[in-house]
């Protein structure tokens, strides 16, 4: 599970577009979770694809 807070910012200039921005929250150890797939250890694993 990963806990991030969301945040909405609008452009003055172009109130079309949203920007969220998802900032992630000690809950859960959600930013470790989601360093974890650009580290070594994640990288190593994407090599071996799972059957299914």
């Amino acid at each position: 599970m990963l806990v991030v807070e969301a945040t909405a910012v609008k452009v003055p200039a172009r109130p079309d577009p949203t920007i969220v921005l998802h900032t992630p929250l000690e809950e859960a150890n959600t930013a470790a979770k989601l360093e974890w797939p650009a580290s070594p250890e994640g990288r190593r694993g994407a090599m071996y694809p799972v059957a299914g």
